[in-house]
């Protein structure tokens, strides 16, 4: 009878064992969604602020048809277009200005693409989590840059500095970065400077 009593003892708690394991099992991949889950609302949350060279600021996408954009920004408050290009400019985007550039191959596309965007805002920011405050030599450290001219922005003076990946950064007398722009590979950067900056003047 004690033997009895010992061998259904022992099947209890190997059945309890393995109770717990289909049970540990059966929630394993449950957990492993929630963390798949809180990693992917992270990309998008640094998504939403990235800067990708030649190609993107945050949700604002180069060469596409610019009607997205004015849909998501609303009206902006200064537009400067002629011949198929416009300039304009949102003052208070993320409490900073925003500009977008233009253009229309008329006769060929009946709508607008964007090619340049220009950001002051320091909440965008590049994979190497460089944008508006960075140093000039921060910047220099991982981008290949040139100084094009300078121009004249609120009263104070600004060196422009280019890359061939399609970004271009700001810098004022404190070497330290103002504003970013990017734009398309197809683009030639001396074709945005002046609708964009119309103080400015080529080295």
């Amino acid at each position: 009878m004690k033997n009895l009593i010992f061998s259904l003892f022992v099947i209890l708690i190997i059945s309890c064992k393995e109770g717990a394991k289909k049970t540990e099992n059966t929630l394993e991949p449950y957990d492993q969604n929630l963390n798949k889950s809180a990693e992917t609302d992270t990309e998008i949350l640094n998504y939403t602020h990235q800067i990708i060279p030649g190609k993107r600021l945050g949700a604002i996408i180069l060469n596409e048809n610019v009607s997205a954009a004015l849909d998501s920004l609303g009206k902006p408050d200064v537009v400067d277009a002629a011949m198929g290009k416009a300039v304009s400019t949102w003052q208070k985007y993320n409490n900073k200005p925003l500009t977008i550039y233009t253009t229309m191959v008329m006769g060929v596309e009946n709508f607008s693409r964007i090619k340049t965007i220009r950001s002051l805002s320091d909440k965008y920011k590049t994979q190497e989590n460089l944008g508006v405050k960075s140093s000039l030599d921060e910047l220099k450290k991982h981008y290949q840059l040139t100084s094009i001219g300078t121009f004249t922005y609120q009263g104070k003076d600004y060196n422009l500095y280019s890359s061939p990946k399609g970004i271009a950064f700001e810098i004022g007398a404190d070497q330290r970065c103002n504003g970013v722009i990017i734009y398309t590979s197809d683009m030639d950067p001396k074709s945005f400077y002046l609708p964009i900056y119309p103080t400015f003047k080529f080295q």
